[in-house]
């Protein structure tokens, strides 16, 4: 792959937005070495924004149809191009590197020399990515986060303030269809050779059409929405955080996280900035008196949020608290309780809106800036 092509890949990567850029940089060429061959780079730099039938991009491309859909379709299985079908017709859309490609890498669990380089190049590319990307593109404190954490919904009182947009069980209810895959983060560390923690390892779902395409070409299961909340209930018996798209009327993904692989998670403690992911609006009010200072919320807290204190008494940072409610969902006194915070803001609609949010704050972060 040489290096106009490189660039002309780089600057269509990005054209997908994200959260994670595609710098020009010998960390990400190797990555997109092992993501593409030179065929597959030369078709994904010309691809269009939008989903595009292999006869359209043909007629672009002056190329035969024949001669595109066996790239496209090894694309697809490589989980670098998303495919579609509308009205009877295939439509391929490439990825952006995260979230998008870096998933698919990792949710159906593979283990192979193949699956560990790209763990290995993933990791390397996205720690410098990250870090570029703040220094040039400025982020407002108040920036509109591409995820949001949602409670335990047994640990918030149902009453006239509870949210729709807090209740897992319903989205969980309306969804045709869902499925399960491996956490990506927690894989991606097994694959590096790090230790694994104790959660469960199945534990990414996805919605609807996503669900669909995600059992299609082997990167999860399909689950029926009993064994969904089973799943949920052991995820939450080891105190993970809840973390979803930030909209409202439909998720297209809910991760559970732990604190020790999740980079969003390692990103919020890191940086401060909700940007990785808002806070859920519930914060935990401890009642010291009811508290026996167990250490059980201490345990399972992801954020290290919460600690017992020298009076053996339950003690919160709130400034790292997300309110995911693990703390009290898993006190053996009860003597936590979930609040709501003032002025609690709907996220988000649809995606769209979420992306028009999200690059309406960045241009007002740009302009800050200057």
């Amino acid at each position: 792959m040489d290096e106009k092509l490189r660039i002309e890949l780089c600057n269509n990567l990005n054209n997908r937005g994200g959260a994670v850029l595609a710098f020009p940089i010998p960390e990400l060429f190797e990555l997109l070495e092992e993501l593409f061959t030179e065929q597959e780079a030369t078709l994904a730099a010309k691809m269009p924004p939008a989903a595009v039938s292999a006869k359209d991009l043909a007629s672009t491309l002056s190329t035969k149809e024949a001669d595109l859909v066996p790239v496209l379709e090894s694309m697809t299985d490589k989980g670098t191009v998303l495919d579609r079908e509308k009205d009877g017709v295939t439509l391929y859309k490439l990825l952006p590197l995260l979230p998008g490609i870096f998933e698919f890498q990792f949710m159906g669990g593979k283990d192979s020399e193949r699956h560990r380089r790209l763990a290995r190049l993933f990791k390397d590319y996205i720690g410098i990515a990250e870090d570029k990307m703040r220094q040039l593109v400025p982020i407002p404190e108040d920036m509109t986060s591409f995820a949001r954490v949602i409670p335990v919904e047994r640990s918030i009182d149902v009453g006239p303030r509870i949210y729709t947009f807090h209740q897992l069980s319903k989205y969980i209810e309306d969804a045709e269809a869902i499925s399960v895959g491996h956490c990506y983060c927690r894989h991606q560390a097994s694959l590096l050779g790090e230790e694994p923690c104790e959660a469960p390892r199945e534990s990414c779902f996805s919605f609807g059409p996503g669900a669909k395409y995600i059992t299609k070409h082997g990167l999860g299961r399909m689950v029926s929405k009993d064994e969904a909340l089973e799943i949920l209930g052991k995820c939450e018996e080891s105190g993970l955080i809840h973390l979803t798209s930030n909209t409202s009327n439909f998720l297209e993904y809910l991760c559970n996280c732990c604190g020790c692989h999740c980079d969003s998670l390692k990103k919020i403690k890191e940086t401060g900035l909700s940007f990785y992911g808002a806070n859920s609006g519930y914060y935990p009010e401890i009642d010291a008196e009811a508290c026996i200072g167990c250490g059980t919320c201490e345990e399972h807290c992801q954020m290290d949020a919460i600690a017992v204190n020298e009076d053996e008494t339950a003690e919160l940072d709130q400034g790292l608290c997300l309110g995911c409610a693990a703390c009290a969902s898993l006190c053996p006194s009860e003597a936590i309780t979930m609040r709501p915070t003032e002025g609690i803001k709907e996220p988000p609609k649809t995606s769209k809106d979420l992306r028009a949010s999200v690059a309406k704050d960045l241009r007002r972060g740009a302009a800050e800036a200057r």
